[in-house]
């Protein structure tokens, strides 16, 4: 029991420093070394628990999809209109892109679908997992009468994902631009981009 939570503190702490480190420096300046030294322990050590960098890159996504897994249940599952979940799922996902920038190269970037390591087919069920909460999001739009009974779901939920991630990437990459072109804050354009998505797309 002692070695199962010391493994717990290890791991995490390694999954710790080195978000920060590739937040830092990018994830090619930063090296293993780094992150042993900044976690405090030492290179044998850190390879006991992941046996690359990539490994420790791909442990951190699958985190991330993780809690993309969490907000599309709560669209699914909360209470209210399916406008102010819909809403609320953008906002939610926006909120994490600001506050971690890696969550968007994480979660859009290229991930292994090499199934014979169980990371990566963790990584693919809670992918697929989200799809299916989010094909559920939209048929209680449909029942609602919120969205067209025509879309076919599935194609609908990648749209729809890759829709609101461009939508806050494009926000954040060119906030500054938006102010002096459009004298438009990036919450202005969000709100209006996620309303023309809603009603143009759905």
């Amino acid at each position: 029991m002692r070695k199962e939570r010391l493994v717990q503190i290890h791991t995490a702490s390694i999954l710790m420093a080195a978000e920060r480190l590739f937040e830092e420096r990018g994830y090619e300046a930063t090296s293993i070394d780094d992150i042993a030294f900044y976690t405090g322990i030492s290179k044998s050590t850190l390879y006991v628990y992941f046996k690359s960098k990539q490994i420790i890159w791909d442990s951190i996504v699958c985190k991330y999809m993780e809690q993309l897994l969490e907000d599309a249940k709560k669209a699914s599952d909360g209470e209210g209109s399916f406008v102010d979940r819909y809403y609320k799922l953008c906002f939610d996902i926006a909120d994490k892109f600001e506050k971690h920038p890696l969550f968007c190269k994480g979660t859009l970037g290229t991930i292994s679908v090499d199934m014979d390591q169980e990371l990566y087919k963790k990584i693919y069920d809670i992918g697929e997992q989200t799809n299916e909460e989010i094909a559920r999001f939209i048929r209680s739009g449909m029942e609602e009468g919120a969205v067209r009974k025509d879309i076919d779901i599935y194609p609908a939920v990648i749209m729809m994902w890759s829709s609101i991630s461009g939508i806050i990437s494009m926000a954040n990459d060119k906030e500054e631009y938006l102010k002096l072109r459009f004298n438009m804050t990036k919450e202005e354009y969000l709100k209006n981009a996620f309303k023309m998505l809603l009603e143009g797309a759905l």
